[in-house]
């Protein structure tokens, strides 16, 4: 199959699944923010960054698992070994980073006044949850890997799908008759477990008897944690990125802070979210075409989507200053928060101008395998929006927020671009002198 079909049918997968969770999102947003209220729906936010935040610290295996896999010319063999090795470090992984975030959140429950007005007995029932949420979505995160190499974007998006659906919609409904934030999240476990069956059944269509179970293999876990490590800590500064407002807003101001940021935040993320789902079609497809006749095009392909990207942003910035009050009155029926939230949205339309350009860069070097490139960027803007959002909170509060991630954004997306052109031609050099 051509590039341009193999990115457009795989894009296609991406995106309808995408576009299906974000209808869903838009929905459910003001469904929980009416069920629950404004405080409420806050520390279910707060509680609920907690599970992709936790699912970083695959310490980037999944990555070096898709790239292993992705390789021209990778054996039978070689495949097998990857696959039962990393199996196994992710049970591992699970267990560790599962039983670490519960004893985190039974802290954090009994000592933040964020919690204040919630009973213990349901705060340690919530902590249980959420630990057994983040155990399964680790394990995902294994299964997962296999699709993504094999370019099944259909299978790969079956976990946005069952898992997505269970976040917005099934959530909203349930807070209608359960106002409540347990019986949201045990619902969101149950649809966890639900793609677990799913992606063992694929699993097991591709690695069959012995070849499917966990085994250790030294020197290919040496491989894959020598590749993931340098992706892994440019991947925790991203998440970080995206989580630490929240925990700054609901440790220094309020629950209704951390509602007023998260709601434009999710917009501007819903938006970015869009070139990651073209970004990771990008990663397998890209980590095939290092050759010298086809990486020209590879180059050709990621400036076009690159160039779209921009104009898509100064859209959103218009829109943003033209129609987001309105859009926002309509959407949340909620004039307070329309009120707070309405000049973050206008500050954070700058930010996606900029960050909307980093996906594509990052696993276009990600393929070059040069993980540590993304990884160093990742880590100077999330230091530069924590220095920046701790000055600025405390006379701002959550706008200083916005502010903060603006700043961060304008200090290290540009360098970051040159340097990614910058790679990319020395490997076009490289590969056509051989």
């Amino acid at each position: 199959m051509s590039i341009k079909k193999s990115l457009i049918k795989n894009t296609g997968f991406n995106l309808g699944s995408y576009v299906v969770l974000l209808v869903s999102s838009f929905f459910s947003i003001s469904v929980l923010l009416n069920n629950l209220g404004r405080e409420t729906f806050g520390i279910y936010i707060f509680l609920t960054s907690v599970i992709p935040l936790a699912s970083v610290f695959d310490f980037g295996i999944s990555s070096a698992v898709v790239r292993r896999l992705s390789l021209p010319g990778a054996s039978t063999g070689d495949r097998i070994k990857t696959w039962k090795t990393s199996f196994s470090l992710f049970i591992i992984m699970a267990a560790i980073v599962s039983l670490v975030i519960s004893a985190v959140l039974l802290y954090l429950t009994h000592s933040l006044p964020l919690f204040q007005n919630i009973d213990q007995s349901a705060l340690n029932i919530i902590t249980l949850i959420i630990g057994l949420t983040v155990f399964v979505n680790h394990i995902n995160s294994h299964f997962l890997s296999l699709p993504q190499a094999e370019q099944r974007f259909d299978i790969f998006n079956s976990k946005s799908l069952i898992v997505g659906s269970a976040n917005t919609v099934f959530s909203a409904l349930l807070s209608s008759y359960f106002p409540s934030i347990a019986p949201i999240l045990f619902l969101q476990l149950v649809f966890h477990l639900l793609t677990f069956v799913y992606l063992v059944f694929y699993a097991q269509k591709i690695f069959h008897g012995k070849d499917f179970l966990p085994d250790y293999e030294k020197s290919e876990s040496r491989e894959l944690l020598s590749f993931g490590l340098k992706n892994f800590v440019g991947t925790l500064a991203s998440q970080i990125e995206a989580q630490f407002s929240k925990y700054v807003l609901g440790i220094m101001v309020s629950a209704e802070a951390v509602t007023a940021y998260s709601i434009p935040q999710n917009i501007v993320a819903k938006g970015a979210a869009v070139v990651s789902q073209i970004a990771q079609v990008i990663f397998p497809l890209g980590t095939s075409l290092l050759v010298k006749e086809r990486i020209r095009k590879l180059g050709k392909t990621v400036l076009a989507i690159q160039l779209l990207t921009f104009l898509g942003g100064i859209l959103a910035v218009i829109l943003s200053f033209t129609i987001g009050e309105q859009f926002l009155l309509w959407w949340l029926k909620d004039q307070i928060v329309v009120y707070s939230a309405l000049p973050i949205l206008k500050i954070l339309s700058f930010y996606f101008v900029l960050t909307s350009l980093t996906p594509i860069p990052s696993v276009l070097l990600q393929s070059l395998n040069k993980p540590q490139i993304p990884s160093f960027f990742a880590v100077l803007t999330v230091v530069t929006e924590i220095i920046a959002i701790l000055i600025l909170v405390p006379k701002y509060h959550v706008v200083g927020v916005a502010y903060g991630v603006l700043i961060a954004s304008i200090v290290t997306v540009p360098p970051f671009l040159i340097v990614t052109a910058r790679e990319y031609n020395r490997e076009v050099k490289k590969l056509e002198n051989r």
